[in-house]
């Protein structure tokens, strides 16, 4: 039997080994918790509010196996509407909350999308470092504390370019 569920996404913690967040799920009748969307076996479609990079692998595995994943365009809908129904914030409101919401206010993932985001995700991280890093050493050059850091920026910039 095929069924929609609307889920609040949690973020999974891969630091804290004890706790688990898990995510709730909405399926018209009754709120429960999922640790992974790919335990929804009976889903044709699911709608999500957001997106995290360690989900990517989830609905991945969900897509090919032909579940309609959708993604909530704009979240500020959300918590708009929970704002007029005079509810608190809360993984298993939001969860009822996603039902209430058009679905034009969703927009449908692709295999294709996602497989682009993961692979792209670790580069756009390691950039970040590397910028933030140069800043950093660029702050101390500026108060004074330089020992030949002009240098290390010089050598980081040209592996900026060399790997981007």
């Amino acid at each position: 039997m095929a069924r929609v569920y609307y889920v609040d996404t949690a973020i999974p913690s891969g630091r804290k080994k004890r706790k688990h967040k898990m995510h709730a799920v909405f399926d018209g009748d009754r709120v429960f918790r999922v640790k992974k969307l790919t335990e929804l076996e009976d889903a044709s479609e699911i709608y999500i509010d957001t997106l995290f990079p360690e989900l990517y692998g989830e609905i991945l595995e969900l897509l090919r196996r032909g579940v309609r994943v959708y993604l909530l365009k704009d979240v500020r809908k959300l918590k708009k509407l929970r704002i007029e129904s005079n509810l608190k914030k809360s993984d298993e409101n939001d969860a009822r909350l996603l039902a209430r919401i058009p679905r034009e206010a969703f927009r449908q993932l692709t295999a294709e999308e996602l497989e682009i985001k993961a692979r792209i995700e670790p580069l756009i991280r390691h950039y970040e470092k590397i910028v933030r890093w140069r800043m950093t050493l660029k702050k101390l050059i500026k108060d004074g504390f330089d020992y030949n850091l002009k240098e290390t920026i010089r050598f980081m910039k040209i592996d900026g370019k060399k790997n981007f």
